[in-house]
């Protein structure tokens, strides 16, 4: 499970008690935000007075939106988010002041992220094949989780959903909806308790053209009723040759 510091400390019922700040030391000298936890001890996590680097870059939030250093204050409990800052320190991103702050935050990055998904296609990998001998054929996959509950509740919705190949890097083709291929959803099912990384959504469609990428394994994405958006360059996959390229390192 990846997610960030606000996310696991507050999952754990844990906060920070501002103490104040101080004027770090050493060859980066950097001012400093002293916080002390509050809440029960977390496995791998900070479970003991710490500094954090602060600066002007640092974003500070209350009622809802951006204050200056000035409105921190000692004794008040926050939320906050690191990053790795000089000589392997720490370093603050983004403090929230009050709770409301946060959940103003956390909407706007749902935002995003259903913006995310629905350009680019709810990704899912095969389970099963079945080629007809006349063409087309049948396919069972299983969704990935982590994606927001709307989501999935929108796809559900979608019963013909166009599907298409796409790479385990998640990357697809320009015209994503072009190349993809209408299908006709014969079977939802919703399993309890998945294994990480699975929604536990698994579905049956049949499809009028099998795509070479259409094969146990391999990584798919499903349009929903969704507003078509054109990929971004970077994120293209031009040619069969580039799932090849895409399936190594290069360096420059």
């Amino acid at each position: 499970l990846l997610e960030d510091d606000v996310s696991f400390y507050q999952r754990h019922g844990r906060s920070w008690k501002i103490l104040g700040t101080e004027q770090g030391g050493g060859p980066a000298p950097r001012l400093k935000l002293s916080v002390e936890p509050v809440g029960p001890p977390v496995e791998g996590g900070i479970n003991k007075a710490a500094l954090f680097d602060i600066d002007e870059a640092t974003r500070i939030w209350k009622n809802r939106q951006l204050v200056g250093m000035d409105e921190i204050q000692a004794g008040l409990e926050v939320q906050v988010n690191l990053t790795w800052g000089p000589f392997e320190s720490l370093a603050t991103t983004d403090i929230w002041l009050d709770p409301e702050s946060l959940e103003a935050f956390r909407e706007i990055q749902r935002q995003r992220h259903l913006r995310l998904i629905r350009s680019r296609f709810l990704p899912g990998w095969v389970n099963e094949v079945t080629n007809h001998d006349t063409g087309g054929g049948e396919m069972s996959l299983t969704l990935f989780g982590g994606m927001d509950p709307l989501l999935y509740k929108e796809i559900k919705q979608a019963e013909n959903p166009k599907i298409s190949d796409a790479h385990v890097t998640l990357r697809t083709w320009r015209y994503h909806q072009e190349f993809a291929v209408p299908s006709q959803r014969t079977h939802w099912q919703e399993n309890e308790d998945p294994p990480l990384g699975s929604s536990g959504i698994e579905l049956k469609v049949t499809l009028p053209q099998m795509l070479d990428g259409f094969r146990p394994g391999q990584v798919v994405r499903l349009k929903g009723h969704w507003t078509y958006v054109l990929l971004p360059f970077d994120e293209w996959l031009m040619a069969p040759e580039d799932f090849e390229q895409a399936s190594r390192m290069r360096l420059p």
